[in-house]
C-alpha cells in the first residue's frame, strides 16, 4: 500500500473533527451545502470562500454568498477546495477483479468481431475496485471490453449505485476497434505473447493486410445492412415479416451512421494514419485512444479535430523511443490544440488517475489543461459535458472535496458525492489501513 493511500486513509479517520455536518437532508434526494470551500469550477474562475449546493442529486446553487436551506445537511469545508469528480476514460472497472483468473473475468468473448456486446451488461456494481477507485476522487469512468478487431460497445458509468442500470451515464459510449499493428498484435500491443511462435516480416505483414481488410470489409457490410433497412421502413413503414434481424449488424448501424463514436485502439504513429484513413473512408465519427505516438501526428489530429485518449503516462517507453515520450506527449498534443483525455486501462490502477496527470504536468502539460484531461475534456468527448465534467448550476453533483490539488499526491481527499450522495470510505484499502492501525501491540 502507497504511503499516499495511508495517509489518505489518516485523514479520513480524523475527518469528522475538520467537517461540521448536521443530522438531517443526506443523500441524493436531499439537500445539501458545502459552505466555506473554494470551489474550482473548471470551466471559469476559482470562487474563494464559497459554497455549492446540491439538491436532488444536482447542483442546485454556487456562490459566494447565501444561508443554507431550512433542513439541509451542512458541511462546513473552511480552508478544502470542492473539484469535479475525476472521469478516467478508459478502464476495466466493474468487468474485472483479479487478473489471470478466468472467474472474476468478463473483458472480452470469443471471435474478432462482437459489436453487440455491452459493456454495462457485464459490470458488477460490488467490486471492490470501484470503491478503492472512488475514494481518490475519480466518480465516473469508461468502462471498456476487449478482445477482438471490434470488441463491442464501451459504457461510461458512475461509480456507485445498486445495480449496473442505476450506474449508467452513458450505456453506449463508443463501439471499440482494436487496430492491428504491422509488428503483430493489435491495439495496445504488437509484440505477441508468451508461447506465441515468432513469425517472420512477410508473415507478420500478410497478418495486419488481412486484418486490415477484415475491418474495412466488417464496416462496409454493416453500412450495406443500414442502408437497407432504412430504405424498408422509409416513411415509417414496417420492416417486412420475412425480415430477420442480424444481432452484431444491428449493433453495428449506430457508429456507420456517425450516430456512435468509434474508439479506435491504436499507438504507433503507423497505426494512427492507417486508423484516421480508415476513419475518413468511412465518414465515422473518431476517438484515438492509446496514442503513444500520437505526437508525432499532433497537427493532423488537431486539424481534423480528433480527440486522443492517452494510456497511461506512467507506462515505460519502448526501447527505441525517446525518453520522455510517453511523459511528454500529452503536452505535445495540448499545445497542439488536440483535445486530450487520459485512461488507466485497467481496474486496479483506475485510482491512480488523478497522478498519471500529474507526471504529464511535470513534462510539460499545463497544469489548468492537466485537470480540464480528467474533467470537462473527458466530458465533451463522451457527450455528456452537459451534464459532467465542471460545478456548473443544474450538472450532476459529482463532487469531490480535497485538502488541495488533487492532482498532487499530497492532496487529501476528504469527502466524495457521486449523483449527490455522499460516499462512505469504506472502501478496502481504508478497511484494511484501519484495521491494521488498530492491531494489538506487545506490551
Amino acid at each position: 500500500m502507497s504511503s499516499a493511500w495511508i495517509r489518505r486513509a489518516a485523514a479520513a479517520a480524523v475527518c469528522a473533527t475538520v467537517l461540521h455536518s448536521a443530522a438531517t437532508g443526506a443523500g441524493a434526494q436531499g439537500v445539501t451545502v458545502i459552505r466555506n470551500v473554494t470551489v474550482v469550477p473548471v470551466t471559469g474562475p476559482r470562487l474563494p470562500n464559497a459554497y455549492v449546493v446540491i439538491r436532488d442529486g444536482r447542483i442546485a446553487a454556487v456562490g459566494t454568498d447565501a444561508a443554507a436551506p431550512a433542513g439541509a445537511m451542512v458541511i462546513d469545508g473552511t480552508g478544502l477546495f470542492v473539484y469535479p469528480g475525476f472521469i478516467d476514460s478508459g478502464t476495466r472497472l466493474g468487468l474485472t477483479e483479479m487478473g489471470g483468473v478466468p472467474g472474476p473475468d468478463d473483458t472480452r468473448e470469443l471471435g474478432e468481431f462482437n459489436p453487440q456486446d455491452l459493456a454495462l451488461s457485464a459490470v458488477n456494481p460490488f467490486s471492490e475496485h470501484i470503491g478503492v477507485t472512488r475514494a481518490n476522487g475519480v466518480t465516473s469512468a469508461i468502462s471498456s471490453p476487449t478482445g477482438g478487431l471490434v470488441s463491442g460497445v464501451a459504457s461510461l458509468i458512475d461509480l456507485a449505485g445498486w445495480t449496473a442500470e442505476e450506474m449508467a451515464a452513458r450505456p453506449r459510449a463508443g463501439m471499440v476497434v482494436s487496430w492491428p499493428n504491422e509488428r503483430g498484435g493489435r491495439g495496445r500491443g504488437g509484440f505477441g505473447g508468451f508461447g506465441q511462435p515468432q513469425q517472420s516480416a512477410a508473415e507478420r505483414r500478410a497478418e495486419y493486410d488481412r486484418q486490415v481488410r477484415s475491418i474495412y470489409q466488417y464496416f462496409q457490410d454493416a453500412r450495406a445492412y443500414a442502408d437497407v433497412r432504412a430504405r424498408l421502413t422509409a416513411n415509417g413503414a414496417a420492416l417486412p415479416a420475412s425480415w430477420r434481424a442480424n444481432q452484431k449488424m444491428e449493433a453495428m448501424m449506430a457508429p456507420v451512421r456517425g450516430d456512435m463514436p468509434v474508439i479506435i485502439d491504436a499507438e504507433s504513429a503507423d497505426q494512427i494514419r492507417a486508423a484516421l484513413q480508415f476513419a475518413d473512408s468511412l465518414k465515422l465519427q473518431v476517438i484515438i485512444r492509446g496514442g503513444r505516438e500520437a505526437w508525432r501526428l499532433a497537427d493532423t489530429l488537431a486539424m481534423k479535430r480528433i480527440p486522443v485518449v492517452l494510456s497511461p503516462t506512467t507506462a515505460v517507453p519502448d526501447n527505441d523511443a525517446p525518453y520522455d515520450e510517453v511523459f511528454a506527449n500529452p503536452g505535445v498534443l495540448q499545445k497542439a490544440g488536440v483535445l486530450i483525455a487520459f485512461e488507466t486501462g485497467s481496474a486496479s490502477s483506475a485510482r491512480d488517475l488523478p497522478y498519471e496527470v500529474g507526471l504529464a504536468i511535470s513534462y510539460g502539460l499545463n497544469a489548468d489543461e492537466g485537470l480540464k484531461a480528467i474533467t470537462i475534456n473527458p466530458a465533451r468527448i463522451w457527450g455528456v459535458d452537459k451534464d459532467y465534467g465542471s460545478i456548473e448550476v443544474g450538472k450532476v453533483a459529482n463532487l469531490i472535496v480535497s485538502t488541495g490539488d488533487p492532482i498532487d499526491i499530497r492532496s487529501q481527499i476528504r469527502e466524495v458525492f457521486v449523483r449527490g450522495e455522499r460516499m462512505r470510505f469504506d472502501d478496502r484499502h481504508t478497511e484494511l489501513y484501519e484495521k491494521f492501525r488498530a492491531r494489538p501491540k506487545k506490551p
